[in-house]
């Protein structure tokens, strides 16, 4: 189960190999078919996500979906519903917590006629 303490420590986990791999380096030359090169740039990328996902996961104080935080179990209310947006800034994270706008469809409705939630359809 997730929570605060088991995401702080995965985040550590990135850091360190964040760390291994920035002391690894690369040696110079030939990288087109360099594929220690490729297989780092992929590493490189796969700890960016991995932080942003953690950032994510930490800053989110709810559960919802496959979301779930034993600190946190509860959903929240449907009006402060919110998406989480993490950017690149610098050689830091940002991250705010964007409101969900139900303009379409409000959760439990159906745009689908005939399902469940769904308007009766016009006659």
């Amino acid at each position: 189960m997730r929570d605060a303490t088991g995401i702080a420590r995965g985040l550590k986990g990135v850091a360190e190999i964040k760390a291994e791999l920035a002391e690894m380096g690369l040696a110079d030359g030939e990288r087109r078919f360099n594929l220690t090169w490729h297989d780092w740039m992929n590493m490189e990328s796969l700890i960016a996500i991995s932080e942003v996902i953690g950032a994510a996961a930490l800053a989110r104080e709810d559960s919802r979906g496959a979301h779930f935080r034993e600190d946190f179990p509860s959903t929240g209310d449907l009006e402060t519903t919110a998406y989480t947006r993490v950017r690149q800034k610098g050689d830091g994270l940002t991250l705010e917590m964007m409101p969900v706008s139900f303009d379409i469809v409000r959760p439990g409705e159906s745009l689908i006629e005939g399902a469940a939630g769904a308007p009766p359809a016009a006659e």
